[in-house]
């Protein structure tokens, strides 16, 4: 095994006990051997730790974390590199199941493409009982294709939707250290993972092979009865979510991911990238932006600057919030807006769109808000 590079698989693990052996076993037995395996505990409340311990062999490294921060994306990814000695890293999770051969297939692919800095295997439904589904990520999963390029997956981010299955990935370890990784994402963890390496420059590859299985189940954040906290950590993680691309630095990249922009002909120096980001991804889902493009123009220097090279200023953003509020009027909704509800409400919370999210999320905030008003009103009625 001199020959072959070693890969560091990751598999957090909190209240797991009834898959976590499992998990952990698919990874020892597996074709490739040359791993280490890190399993990190996340203050977890049942027999997890126990069973992650229970076995003897030296490639098994182990992580405590005294206290579950509820950050189980981010936060934990970033404990597991500071110790990964890996070429390249596995990320899983302790309900999903690595295939025997999986781990071969995702090395080959990464040692025989080297231009490719992380890459996705298709992965396959099963149940709480690993019985198969019948279906599989690749040829179900909505938006998703294997003909995508770098432009392709940025220009579905930017409306907020995402494709790429976690647990079929590997990714170069040194690529890892040229992103800032952010701690307190939880639903939003493996988009903003990947953004910022196609922010950067860095190039994705598709295996058109099943390397694991994706479990379904209850107990899953994304599960039916997890639905409120889905929607609310959603709604807010898209407020940092979107500042991503902010970090772009290529001019050509911003053009590209951003071809329908009224502005970006007058792009010219790299300085300016963040503003037609902002004002690209102000189009597609507000009112995030708006705070950036709002400071932009408080600043006297930089107003004067985007005046005078885009024709942008305090009127132009006005405008823009006017339409917008006109376009989404209540008055203007009528059947379009039943038909929205119908069809997001007929949906799975993992084939939602961050908008959709984003929508629950406010319908929920209201909900609790006028119950809480109309509890209080009772209280004091007769």
């Amino acid at each position: 095994m001199k020959d072959k590079p070693l890969v560091t698989v990751f598999i957090p693990y909190y209240n797991d006990e009834k898959f976590l052996r499992i998990a952990v076993e698919a990874v020892l037995n597996n074709d490739y051997e040359n791993f280490e395996l890190i399993l990190l505990n996340h203050a977890t409340t049942d027999s997890c730790r126990d069973i992650a311990h229970s076995y003897n062999d030296l490639r098994i490294k182990h992580i405590d974390v005294e206290k579950n921060t509820g950050a189980g994306g981010g936060l934990l990814f970033e404990e597991m590199l500071k110790i990964a000695r890996g070429k390249y890293i596995k990320p899983l999770c302790a309900d999903d199941v690595l295939l025997k051969d999986g781990l071969k297939i995702l090395v080959d692919y990464m040692e025989d493409n080297p231009e490719r800095d992380f890459a996705f295997g298709n992965v396959e439904y099963i149940d709480i009982d690993n019985n198969d589904l019948g279906d599989n990520w690749f040829e179900t999963r909505e938006y998703f294709s294997v003909n995508y390029n770098e432009i392709d997956l940025m220009q579905l981010y930017l409306r907020g939707i995402s494709c790429l299955p976690y647990i079929g990935s590997i990714i170069k370890r040194d690529i890892l250290d040229e992103i800032n990784i952010n701690k307190t994402f939880i639903m939003m963890f493996d988009m903003s993972l990947w953004l910022s390496l196609l922010c950067k420059g860095f190039k994705v590859g598709f295996i058109n092979q099943l390397v694991a299985n994706y479990r379904i189940h209850n107990g899953q954040i994304s599960g039916n009865e997890q639905r409120i906290m889905a929607e609310r950590l959603s709604w807010y993680e898209q407020t940092e979510f979107w500042k991503i691309f902010l970090t772009i630095d290529n001019i050509d990249l911003a053009r590209k991911i951003c071809p329908q922009s009224r502005y970006i002909k007058f792009l010219t120096v790299k300085e300016d990238i963040p503003f037609v980001i902002a004002q690209a991804f102000f189009k597609n889902l507000r009112p995030y932006p708006y705070a950036f493009l709002n400071s932009l123009l408080n600043n006297t220097d930089t107003r004067k600057h985007l005046e005078v090279v885009f024709g942008y200023g305090i009127k132009e953003l006005r405008e823009e919030c006017r339409k917008d509020y006109a376009n989404t009027s209540i008055s203007s909704g009528g059947s379009w807006f039943k038909t929205f509800k119908r069809s997001l409400y007929a949906k799975s919370v993992k084939n939602l769109r961050i908008r959709e999210l984003v929508f629950l999320g406010f319908r929920r905030f209201f909900n609790i808000i006028f119950a809480h008003k109309t509890n209080k009103n009772k209280q004091y009625s007769l």
